[in-house]
């Protein structure tokens, strides 16, 4: 992980660290299933392979309101 040196203080760190990993974790496409689901701009959630786009938080995205 890339990160943070000492000086910014352990509770930053672990911040941090817990956004970088959510941010890049891998992600399946809802449309076609491909796991190159993955985040364009802030927000704005793409899948290379099948052009399915959608909007929704910023480090994460939220399947809960795809389903309804």
């Amino acid at each position: 992980m890339k990160g943070q040196g000492v000086k910014f203080g352990a509770t930053v760190r672990k911040r941090y660290g817990k956004v970088y990993r959510t941010l890049h974790k891998k992600r399946r496409c809802p449309s076609c299933g491909s796991l190159r689901f993955g985040r364009v701009a802030s927000g704005i959630w793409e899948c290379p392979k099948c052009s399915f786009k959608i909007a929704s938080g910023a480090y994460d995205i939220d399947l809960e309101s795809l389903q309804s």
